[in-house]
C-alpha cells in the first residue's frame, strides 16, 4: 500500500474509532467535512458511533442520522434533506455477485431523496434509489427502489400505501453525548 493510501485508510479508522465517539457535534462534523471530504448540508447531525467507508457521502441540510449507523460510499451515498435515519440502519454502495466465480463487486450510488425517514436497523442495499417522502420500516431490508411518498416495509421490502405529503418538520435532533436529551445547539 501506498503511503497516501495507508495514510486514507488511517484517517477512516481515526474517524470510525476515535472521532465517532466524541461527545460533540461539531467536533465529529469537522472532521467529516476536512479529513474525509464529506459534503454535510448546513444543521445535518451525525450522532455518536456511526461506522464510514469510502469517499463518496453526501448528506443534506437538517438530516438526522442517528447513532451507530453504517455508511458505504465506496460508490457513492446521497441523502437528501430534511432525512431522518433511525439508529443502527446500514446504507450500501458495494456488495458482491453471488454468481460470479470471481466473487466480483456489484451495486452502484444510493440515492435517499429528502424527507425520507427509515426505521431502526434497515437495510438499504447498493444501487437503490428511495423517492422523496418515503418511509421504509424497522428491519426492512430494501433491495430495489422505492417510489416517493410510499410506506415499504419487510424483507424483502415491498410498497404498501401512500405517505401523507403535508410534510412540515425540518429535522433536527442534537443530543447531550449518547443520550436522547436534546440540546439547544
Amino acid at each position: 500500500m501506498s503511503f497516501k493510501g495507508w495514510l486514507r485508510a488511517a484517517s477512516f479508522a481515526c474517524g470510525n474509532h476515535l472521532v465517532a465517539r466524541l461527545p460533540s457535534f461539531h467536533l465529529r462534523h469537522a472532521y467529516y467535512r476536512r479529513v474525509l471530504r464529506y459534503t454535510l448540508g448546513r444543521d445535518c447531525c451525525i450522532h455518536m458511533g456511526c461506522f464510514f467507508t469510502g469517499e463518496r457521502v453526501c448528506i443534506g441540510p437538517n438530516t438526522v442520522l442517528n447513532r451507530n449507523c453504517y455508511l458505504d460510499g465506496r460508490l457513492g451515498v446521497n441523502i437528501g434533506a430534511n432525512c431522518s435515519i433511525s439508529p443502527e440502519v446500514y446504507i450500501l454502495s458495494m456488495d458482491h455477485d453471488p454468481q460470479n466465480p470471481d466473487f466480483a463487486t456489484c451495486g452502484g450510488v444510493t440515492t435517499i431523496g429528502d424527507h425520507v425517514w427509515i426505521g431502526a436497523r434497515a437495510i438499504i442495499l447498493g444501487g437503490v434509489t428511495i423517492g422523496e417522502g418515503a418511509v421504509i420500516g424497522a428491519g426492512a431490508v430494501v433491495t430495489k427502489d422505492i417510489a416517493p411518498w410510499r410506506i415499504a416495509v419487510g424483507n424483502p421490502a415491498r410498497e404498501i400505501k401512500d405517505r401523507n405529503r403535508e410534510i412540515r418538520y425540518r429535522c433536527r435532533y442534537y443530543t447531550w453525548f449518547d443520550t436522547d436529551i436534546q440540546t439547544d445547539v
